[in-house]
């Protein structure tokens, strides 16, 4: 077997070493709903056709359950880029683990047959990103997602549980790894404001929390008399002037700057997702409450590779998207959820790089109490992929009330032509593929968020037929192609033999071997 990336990444790329394990965070969810979190290793290796394999070991949900493991083979890899993309659906067996302590009969997945396993994964010479999607539906009316990595879509340590020590002058505090706030400061009054530590570990987190900490942010006092609110930064802070409201007092990011952190991080945080919202918990408290300035602020920005700082010296046009919220009330306190909107330029079509994140204890500078506190717990960055509208034929069709499935009659033939889907995210996209069915047609729907994650849904036409003859195949629309049998019929993409092929391009008979 030959190792990856000393072949994949030469051929597609010309830019990668040898990688083949992959070792990151990965997050399990079952029916959408965050269940356990913890360090794993990925495997992939060339195989001698050309293909890849995917190998995860020990498979765990949560502490208490081991699975198994988990293997792909035969995986195709598409360049893309920098980067290499993976996108299969298999049929597999999950195998038992090695745990020590653990037999065969431990394992949950071999006592399951055969299952359907879904992998959409992005790989460069030293990261992979995958989503693998496992159905249960059908067993234990379970539909399991394993997030691993970040892949640019998420923050790093966005839940906060690491921390290094950041020093200045005499003082030091604990800052959360990739994040900053006053002892990594820049600027002319940077010594001066570095003398009050503004961020602590905190074992208090949010509710139903996967972690064990969270961080916080506190104000404090510089010379005693002026309130420097606390804030915590993706980027780095700069204090260059006396007052508080001078925009020279800022967050900023500057991806042209090599400075790195006490934890050997840069001041920057790259990012190239488009959400469609950003979802934080956070429990805000005044020392004393301030009727004029009583908020809290969170502000996002997706920009360019060029210089950007909150607040805003000028009018800058090198960001796509913000999601702000500056008025984040107290509440007594208490943890609570905000979902904020990514609000997207009209007009402006750059890809974001980097993602600039600032969060402080007032939403107006210096203008809170010598001791306010935010604690922050799981920045969340949220990609819609749901339907918002199907029409089949052009007539809009509603779905079964609580449910994915979505019903229609239609006494003619169908293709995926005729079925018009608008998602909800802004970089989501829809698959269609179709089913001859007992009295009917199935359509099934994949709908694809911007970082890869998926739903499925699926349409049931009553009455209809699919095209019976190669004439009866249109041109697809988009890029990825469809596979169908000489009768016209809908077929996977691994079917050996005589395929006919419909892409962008026009339809092309293939021989598959």
């Amino acid at each position: 077997m030959k190792q990856i990336f000393t072949t994949l990444c030469l051929a597609i790329a010309s830019t990668a070493t040898m990688a083949t394990d992959y070792t990151d965070m990965l997050t399990v969810s079952i029916n959408g709903t965050d269940v356990a979190q913890q360090p794993a290793t990925i495997v992939i290796n060339q195989q001698d056709n050309g293909l890849y394999s995917l190998r995860l070991d020990n498979f765990m949900l949560g502490a208490d359950m081991p699975v198994g493991n988990i293997l792909l083979t035969d995986v195709a890899a598409t360049p893309s880029g920098d980067n290499a993309t993976i996108q299969v659906t298999q049929q597999v067996n999950i195998t038992p683990g090695t745990l020590p302590g653990l037999g065969d009969g431990d394992y949950l997945g071999p006592m399951l047959g055969i299952i359907p396993i879904c992998v959409n994964g992005e790989m460069t010479d030293n990261a992979l990103y995958a989503i693998i999607s496992i159905d249960l539906t059908a067993t234990l009316g379970q539909n399991i997602v394993c997030t691993f990595g970040t892949g640019g879509y998420q923050l790093k340590n966005s839940g906060f549980e690491y921390f290094h020590t950041a020093t200045m002058s005499n003082a030091s505090s604990d800052e959360p790894n990739n994040w900053h706030s006053f002892m990594s400061c820049t600027g002319s009054f940077a010594s001066l404001v570095g003398t009050v530590p503004h961020t602590f570990i905190s074992e208090d987190v949010r509710p139903g929390s996967l972690g064990t900490k969270s961080v916080l942010i506190k104000s404090g006092k510089v010379l005693g008399a002026v309130v420097a609110n606390g804030t915590l930064t993706t980027g780095r802070l700069q204090a260059s002037a006396m007052v508080a409201t001078d925009t020279k007092n800022c967050s900023f990011t500057d991806p042209s700057k090599s400075d790195l952190d006490a934890n050997g991080d840069p001041f920057f945080a790259p990012f190239k997702g488009q959400p469609d919202s950003l979802a934080v918990w956070v429990r805000f408290s005044q020392e004393t409450p301030q009727t004029a300035h009583p908020y809290a602020t969170v502000n996002a920005v997706l920009i360019d590779s060029n210089y950007y700082q909150d607040p805003e010296d000028k009018a800058y046009d090198n960001y796509l998207a913000k999601a702000t919220c500056a008025t984040i009330e107290s509440r007594g306190g208490a943890w609570q959820r905000l979902s904020i909107p990514f609000v997207y330029e009209e007009g402006v079509s750059l890809e974001p790089h980097y993602m600039h994140v600032t969060m402080s204890t007032n939403a107006d500078a210096g203008q809170g109490t010598g001791s306010d506190s935010l604690i922050v717990d799981d920045i969340q960055m949220i990609y819609n992929c749901g339907i918002s509208s199907l029409k089949l034929k052009g007539q809009e069709i509603a779905p079964i009330e609580g449910t994915n499935t979505y019903e229609a009659v239609l006494s003619s033939e169908v293709s995926a032509a005729d079925i018009a889907i608008v998602t909800d995210g802004r970089a989501s996209n829809s698959h269609v593929s179709l089913q001859q069915m007992e009295g009917g047609v199935k359509a099934l729907i994949t709908v694809t968020a911007g970082d890869l994650k998926s739903n499925q849904y699926q349409l049931l036409i009553k009455g209809a037929s699919l095209p019976t003859s190669i004439s009866g195949i249109t041109n697809g629309a988009g890029g990825a192609s469809e596979s169908y049998n000489l009768n016209g019929q809908r077929i996977s993409h691994g079917q050996r033999g005589i395929v006919i092929e419909r892409d962008a391009n026009g339809i092309h008979k293939v021989l598959k071997k």
